[in-house]
């Protein structure tokens, strides 16, 4: 779906008009059918996860709001079983958002008032990154664990913001070692996986420095030691200044 039209859909759905959404999708390259049995577990999966959060999210600042994209990060990754090239499109995620996921879309941001309604970047309009269903794909895409037994329990670590700022706008971050390096430098206990190390400012001299390192180094090829082993160097850099 374009976003064009997935703007005028929206707008039009708000004013009371009557659109037919599917009429606005459009399918395109070639190859086998496109296989939609997602759909339906991803449909079960975040009414559940929505439903265990019974109060809703009531603010912007409301800690539930991390809590519950931390844990719809793996939901929305586990269940999406479409190709690489699918991921890639910024339609895909902006059809799934206006198509099959709206009231997601809505509950998340409306704060529990119906007189609000969600911004259209948040379906993907304008800014693929703030689409929420391809914002929590990704959170848990950079910081997947192929090694560990339960592969995405560092999605539950960081803050919005952190992923926002620190990782998705990052270039840094498309070497996975390196996006886990610093998720958990920055936020290492395990009791309390929201809690920052660094403090704000000193968090964004940091991401300064590390974004200017990128040029030197290849990050896709150190191993997670050494990553870790860069990012705390620069820190200690950060700290004592």
């Amino acid at each position: 779906m374009m976003a064009g039209d997935a703007s005028t859909y929206l707008q039009a759905k708000r004013a009371g008009n009557q659109v037919d959404v599917e009429s606005l999708a459009r399918f395109s390259g070639s190859g086998d059918e496109f296989d939609s049995s997602f759909l339906q577990p991803l449909r079960t999966a975040l009414t559940k996860l929505m439903a265990s959060f019974p109060e809703g999210i009531k603010s912007k600042s409301d800690p539930k709001a991390n809590g519950f994209e931390g844990k719809a990060s793996r939901v929305i990754h586990e269940s999406l079983t479409v190709g690489s090239e699918v991921l890639a499109d910024p339609e895909f995620w902006i059809w799934l958002a206006v198509t099959h996921f709206p009231d997601v879309i809505e509950w998340r941001y409306r704060y529990g008032k119906e007189d609000c309604a969600a911004q259209l970047g948040n379906y993907g309009v304008g800014s693929r990154t703030e689409n929420l269903l391809y914002r929590l794909w990704l959170r848990a895409e950079l910081v997947l664990d192929e090694e560990a037994a339960d592969r995405y329990h560092l999605a539950d670590s960081g803050q919005i913001d952190f992923y926002r700022s620190h990782l998705f706008r990052q270039g840094y971050a498309n070497a996975r070692n390196f996006a886990r390096a610093l998720l958990q430098f920055q936020y290492p206990k395990k009791s309390n996986p929201t809690e920052p190390k660094l403090k704000l400012l000193e968090i964004r001299d940091l991401v300064k420095r590390l974004r200017r390192m990128r040029s030197n180094l290849f990050l896709e090829i150190l191993p997670e030691e050494e990553c870790r082993a860069v990012i705390e160097a620069e820190a200690a850099v950060v700290v004592a200044n």
